[in-house]
Order: C-alpha cells, then structure tokens, then sequence
C-alpha cells in the first residue's frame, strides 16, 4: 500500500510543475523547530466539513497530502508540494475531484500548533490557479486545522 501511495504522489507531482515564489518573512525558532520534524498532521473537523493535511518535511521542502470533504461537494484529494516561508506554507495542490485532476496554489499559515488557510484574489496560469499577490492574503477563515496525532 505504501509502494501505491508513494506512485500516486509522484505522479502528481510531476504534473504540477511550477516553481513556489518565496516571500521575504521573518522566521522564528519555533517554525525552525518545527521544519526538523518527519510527519505532522493536522485535521478539521466541522459538524458536516472536514479537511486533513499530513505534512513530511524534507529539508526545505514541505510534502504531503490534504483532503477537503464538505457537505454535498465533490471530496477533494491530492498531494502538496511546497515550503514554508516564515510562518506561511505556500504549496502546490494537486488534486483529483470527480476524477478530474487540476493543480491550485494554496497558502496556511502557522498559528502555534495550528494551520489556518489563506485566500486571495487567484487567476489561472498555464492550467494552474495561483495566487495574484501572496502579501495580500487573508488567513481569517473559520477553519483551523489542529495538530493531531498521525495514524
């Protein structure tokens, strides 16, 4: 089964090929901190909504999977591949849904031991939806997603 998940990633991420643009943040020791470890998970869990993120951080880089599952919506599922700038995790999403596969920017910043996910004004760019500004985003949503224990 790991030898399956670890095919479905590569595949995925050869597909989405488009380089992260880094923003200038102060880091702090605590996001150092937690750049050295292996696996982090994190959940939210909503009365109808969830969204799972497993992250593997691999020297600079971030990889990993996320899911959202939200009341009557296509489930979405795929890999993530990015680092973090600061605080910020700026990624690659690629992702199936109704089995169609697309690739999105996506953007959580870390509040403690939690994420909160940035949205922004985005456009399409060579079949890839990015962000127009990174600076300007507003990580106020509702959902935090909560350090949990990897199972």
């Amino acid at each position: 089964m790991k030898t399956f998940n670890i095919l479905i990633l590569a595949i995925l991420l050869a597909s989405c090929n488009t380089q992260v643009k880094e923003t200038e943040t102060n880091s702090s020791a605590k996001v150092e901190q937690k750049n050295t470890s292996e696996t982090n998970c994190y959940l939210y869990a909503g009365l109808s909504d969830t969204v799972s993120m497993n992250l593997t951080h691999l020297g600079d880089s971030i990889t990993g999977y996320l899911v959202y599952n939200f009341k009557e919506k296509d489930k979405n599922t795929g890999t993530i591949n990015g680092r973090m700038n600061g605080n910020i995790l700026i990624a690659e999403y690629t992702f199936l849904s109704e089995g169609i596969q697309s690739c999105r920017q996506v953007a959580f910043k870390l509040e403690g031991t939690s994420f909160s996910e940035g949205y922004g004004e985005s456009y399409s760019q060579n079949d890839k939806v990015v962000f127009r500004n990174i600076d300007s985003l507003n990580f106020q949503g509702p959902m935090k997603l909560t350090e949990i224990a990897c199972q």
